[in-house]
């Protein structure tokens, strides 16, 4: 924990508790696609559930990564790992479960492993993507952006996107400052794949989603999502997806903020820019 503007714990814990008109920014999820939880806690208080779509259809071997090192156990993944870097109106990063500040964490196929493609792209807030401290060096180190950040496109894989739980995000985002020092330890108490349960997620002009899982005969997981108003629904062999269509708010860009950087210590001459998360 840094020094960094004043949060109160309280004052996250209700920030986290208030909708907010989201829409996951990358479209309707794919059924077939894996979803993970974050259950985030601040100063170790419960926050809130974050729920993230991994895009396995269009970056798989980024995605797995992501997967498997949400199953390990401390020191090994991101259980009780820290967001060791949140600027407002920026990014949440975390993912450093060896060192805590940006300059450790690991991938599962070894320390790093290259950009698989920049097929997606950085199109507002929700956006899951890798840090890296320059070309083919991924680790284990994300964030999730709290704008549109489309500086970043070409030069950091994004591989998912929030469903639900974007309040929680939003109460994160609280804790951070222009340095990314956070006033509060913000951290991810549990995480893990997705078998059950349901997702909601509140969309632009009162436009809702619902996302729900359920585990089919064979060890498959059968998900579907709807909105209201104005659903299409397509289906995926056991899988069925809705969706409506709604536009999505645009926030501006951070002026001065280039690369999302891991693997090194923010000097202060970079503090505004994307070093490897």
């Amino acid at each position: 924990m840094g020094q960094a503007s004043s949060a109160s714990a309280d004052a996250v814990l209700a920030i986290a508790k208030q909708k907010v008109p989201f829409l996951p920014p990358l479209g309707s999820p794919n059924p077939a696609n894996p979803l993970v939880f974050f259950d985030i806690a601040v100063s170790g208080q419960p926050l809130g559930r974050v729920i993230l779509e991994l895009k396995q259809d269009v970056v798989p071997k980024t995605s797995q990564n992501f997967l498997e090192l949400c199953q390990r156990g401390p020191g090994k993944g991101f259980k009780s790992s820290e967001f060791h870097r949140i600027i407002p109106k920026f990014m949440c990063q975390g993912g450093d479960f060896t060192a805590g500040n940006g300059t450790g964490g690991m991938s599962i196929y070894g320390a790093k492993f290259p950009d698989e493609n920049f097929k997606l792209r950085h199109l507002g807030p929700g956006i899951l993507s890798m840090a890296n401290s320059g070309p083919n060096t991924n680790g284990s180190q994300f964030f999730l952006c709290t704008a549109q950040t489309s500086w970043l496109d070409g030069k950091h894989v994004v591989f998912g996107q929030v469903v639900e739980g974007y309040e929680v995000v939003k109460a994160m985002e609280a804790c951070g400052s222009s340095s990314g020092a956070t006033s509060l330890d913000v951290s991810i108490a549990d995480c893990g794949p997705m078998t059950s349960g349901s997702v909601k997620a509140a969309g632009a002009a009162g436009v809702t989603g619902h996302i729900s899982s359920a585990l089919c005969p064979g060890g498959s997981v059968q998900r579907s999502y709807s909105s209201v108003p104005r659903p299409a629904t397509f289906t995926y062999g056991c899988r069925s997806l809705s969706s409506a269509s709604a536009s999505l708010r645009r926030p501006f860009s951070v002026r001065g903020v280039q690369r999302v950087c891991a693997g090194a210590l923010p000097s202060k001459s970079s503090r505004m820019s994307l070093r490897r998360l």
